[in-house]
């Protein structure tokens, strides 16, 4: 016979059986076309930084990357870049391709590291003022800002990563995954969106089913650079309910896990 467990055995027990209950009904939840159209406006369009709601932003214009090395493992880094760069491109249907020079390339993707991460920040952004529209530093280890015509179209985008900090915390492919994401239009990070890259409530390195879909809609015909809410939400309630009817919330996790670094992951 097995012996009745203690009152402190017990409570341990329950605990723990209602934080992973939680933790489930949380992994479930977003699989709703109103939390989906809910959590594109909390990522796309509003910013921690300020109150004022920003428009969508997009690329319209082909996407042209260029990778500065400024510390080793070139082959590494650059096969963690062009991995993520490739899925985006399949989710979003842009045209996403390294350039053949920095001179051409409308995205820098700069790998430094601590000691010359102040210098570089002056170098890459300083001497940019349209690249302000951006905070700089978003209490994370990388960088990404991305700069905008009047109505909300991309032209430029700079992502930073410190590679020795990032390594440091074991967050260098998380990295690569956040920030490069950040600069297709969704700049935000939000504890209401969940499960996702963009949120510190989740531990997810990597394009989670919910990232997959609100990017999706993102780059949705339909959905316009420089639309404020009251015009897109109508539009994402549609392409949501489309999603919806297609089946689509159960199988886009699988989808996100497909071609991209996760699928690298041990």
């Amino acid at each position: 016979m097995k012996p009745f467990p203690s009152p402190q055995g017990l409570l341990f027990g329950l605990l723990f059986a209602f934080v992973a209950a939680v933790a489930e009904a949380e992994e479930a939840d977003w699989k709703s076309p109103g939390f989906l159209v809910g959590s594109f406006i909390e990522i796309a369009m509003k910013s921690g930084y300020s109150t004022r709601q920003n428009p969508v932003r997009k690329w319209n214009v082909p996407v042209r990357y260029f990778i500065v090395h400024g510390v080793g493992d070139e082959d590494l880094h650059g096969k963690l870049i062009h991995t993520h760069f490739r899925q985006l491109a399949e989710i979003t249907g842009l045209s996403i391709r390294p350039a053949e020079s920095q001179v051409g390339a409308n995205f820098i993707v700069v790998l430094t590291s601590e000691a010359r991460l102040e210098a570089n920040v002056l170098h890459y952004y300083g001497t940019d003022s349209a690249l302000q529209n951006e905070p700089l530093f978003r209490h994370s280890i990388c960088l990404m800002v991305f700069a905008t015509e009047r109505k909300g179209a991309i032209i430029r985008a700079v992502t930073m990563i410190p590679v020795d900090r990032a390594r440091a915390s074991g967050d260098l492919a998380s990295c690569v995954v956040e920030e490069l994401t950040h600069a297709m239009g969704l700049s935000n990070d939000s504890l209401k969106v969940f499960p996702s890259i963009f949120s510190r409530k989740s531990s997810h390195a990597f394009l989670t089913g919910l990232d997959y879909l609100i990017l999706k809609m993102l780059y949705d015909p339909r959905v316009k650079a420089g639309m404020n809410e009251k015009t897109v939400r109508p539009i994402l309630q549609t392409i949501a309910d489309e999603y919806e009817r297609d089946n689509r919330f159960s199988v886009v996790e699988r989808l996100a896990a497909e071609g991209g670094l996760s699928a690298l992951s041990p």
